[in-house]
């Protein structure tokens, strides 16, 4: 009876991807004839239906783009980039959008080690980080089982400086997991949605106006008291906006 039920879950899972294979090439069909809100609508389906992955987040961040949606353009296409952080074509269409953002901001400058830190853990998404952390972790394994049962002085050194090499990598690749994990798990940063978002000094309509800002801006998230969300642009200023003005990435 388990054997039957173990191969009726896979025969679903299989006919289940068939049938998301199948709405999200009916949804590139759509999109390629021009009818993109039919498009998107088949889109939204597949995500509703329980799946998502870079490609789906990146076509919707086109429809959007060709409905002239730009913030929700750029919050797709940053949705994608968290779960493919190397992809050439979501980081061109990226820039592209945000190209027709109002606001120009300057971001403020990172410490070297930060910048080089990020820029090698968005080699690749935590998964496959971690699918190496394990193939280091298995080989230093084995490294060490050939230093523990050789006689030969040579192989048992060999062993044991690979082994202990192999081990520090994986601690790293390890590292690079956890960063890239927390960087696509993040609820912390948001694309403002509205066309102009006063930013308060405190949380309510009293508060004195700051600055305004427009769509598609990226923000990061500090706070939330009520109806509102401290913010912070990236080349530092702070304030307050009504949360209805922000969409979470």
């Amino acid at each position: 009876m388990k054997n039957f039920l173990f191969l009726f879950l896979i025969l679903y899972s299989f006919v289940k991807c068939d049938e998301v294979h199948q709405q999200f090439e009916l949804a590139n069909e759509l999109y390629r004839k021009g009818e993109y809100e039919q498009a998107l609508s088949k889109y939204e389906q597949i995500i509703k239906n329980g799946y998502i992955s870079s490609d789906l987040y990146y076509n919707i961040g086109n429809v959007y783009f060709k409905l002239e949606n730009i913030p929700a353009a750029i919050l797709y296409y940053e949705r994608a980039k968290r779960l493919s952080p190397n992809d050439e074509d979501i980081d061109f269409n990226l820039k592209i959008a945000n190209l027709r953002v109002v606001d120009k901001i300057d971001p403020l400058p990172k410490i070297f080690f930060i910048n080089w830190w990020y820029s090698i853990s968005n080699i690749n998404n935590s998964e496959n980080w971690a699918i190496i952390a394990i193939i280091f972790s298995w080989i230093s394994i084995g490294l060490f089982l050939v230093f523990r049962i050789s006689k030969i002085s040579i192989i048992k050194k060999s062993a044991f400086m690979s082994g202990s090499i192999l081990l520090i990598f994986m601690m790293l690749v390890l590292s690079f997991a956890y960063t890239q994990y927390r960087y696509e798990t993040d609820n912390t940063t948001g694309i403002i949605f509205s066309n102009n978002a006063s930013v308060k000094s405190s949380p309510d309509e009293a508060g004195t106006d700051l600055f305004v800002i427009h769509e598609g801006v990226k923000v990061e998230i500090l706070d939330e008291v009520g109806n509102w969300k401290k913010i912070r642009l990236a080349d530092g200023k702070v304030g307050w906006i009504v949360a209805d003005d922000i969409q979470i990435i």
